[in-house]
């Protein structure tokens, strides 16, 4: 499908309208770890779900190019910026914004303006369900403030990061004033290796996505899985068609959610996935090459 280009004012024109505040996701766990010393060999891609709390940040690196996909939490800000820079990061070539909700957007501006964007993509919204949001309004100023090339995702459109590496959009499919289901649903492909990024995709999402494409291409070797590990986010005709082997959630450290939900850790156990948590298990980063993936460990 065709992705349609939106210039500056149009990002602005979405600023006037005015919505009771959205829902924000908070930490509660207060504690900001340090980031910092990954030297990461030549010749591979890698995938790194970062931990920064009740949050979600993942950065894909190949060489000097780079994905971007949220940020977390305003908090976090400056925890994300020194471990990108600790990867020797100093240009995003592309920056997604999954949806507007603090826990996943909190830190864009911070993140706008302490790098050189090349593309930011976002699921495109709609005057009924814009968020009239501080967190939201900083990131559509910074966008503006830097001259962002800013572009509207699509279900279908698909990016070259390098070679080897591709991601493709699978949702959002549909408007909805549930800004967790208009997440934007990124599959990666990196040097031959699947991920599937849910966001905050909920049941109504996976649904309709699933219901309007069911021959998509939805197999993934890892699957993040969606709002945290949250009970909403199991829909089994979609986690069938994804059939991954290992699972990642994105969650804090005794978060006041209780994510991950006992329905996310029934179905990881259910169905034998290999599972990573950012609560327990600290940054989890995925090095991929001809040979397949295997998780990265600091050296």
């Amino acid at each position: 499908m065709a992705r349609r280009k939106k210039d500056k004012k149009s990002l602005l024109i979405s600023l006037i309208v005015v919505i009771i505040l959205a829902v924000f996701a908070t930490n509660s766990e207060g504690i900001i770890p340090e980031k910092g010393g990954y030297t990461l060999p030549e010749g591979s891609a890698y995938v790194h779900f970062i931990d920064i709390g009740q949050g979600s940040a993942t950065l894909v690196t190949c060489g000097d190019k780079t994905i971007l996909i949220d940020t977390g939490e305003k908090d976090y800000s400056s925890t994300l910026i020194r471990y990108i820079n600790s990867c020797g990061v100093d240009k995003l070539d592309y920056v997604i914004a999954s949806h507007p909700h603090s826990d996943h957007i909190g830190g864009m501006a911070d993140v706008i303006n302490s790098f050189s964007i090349g593309t930011f993509l976002m699921p495109e919204l709609t005057e009924r369900n814009i968020p009239d949001t501080r967190v939201y309004e900083r990131m559509i100023d910074a966008l503006v403030e830097k001259e962002v090339n800013s572009v509207y995702s699509e279900f279908g459109d698909k990016y070259t990061l390098c070679d080897g590496v591709t991601f493709e959009f699978f949702g959002p499919c549909e408007q909805t004033d549930d800004l967790n289901n208009m997440s934007a649903i990124v599959k990666l492909s990196v040097n031959g290796t699947d991920f599937m990024l849910l966001a905050d995709a909920e049941r109504q999402e996976l649904s309709s996505v699933y219901e309007a494409y069911p021959y998509a291409d939805y197999k993934a070797d890892v699957l993040a899985m969606g709002h945290h590990g949250s009970s909403t986010s199991i829909h089994t005709a979609f986690l069938k068609a994804v059939d991954a082997d290992v699972a990642v959630i994105s969650c804090g450290r005794n978060n006041s959610y209780g994510h991950p939900h006992k329905e996310a850790l029934d179905y990881i156990n259910n169905n034998k996935l290999t599972a990573y948590r950012t609560d327990l298990d600290g940054d989890i980063v995925f090095e991929c090459d001809a040979d397949g993936y295997r998780r990265y460990e600091k050296k």
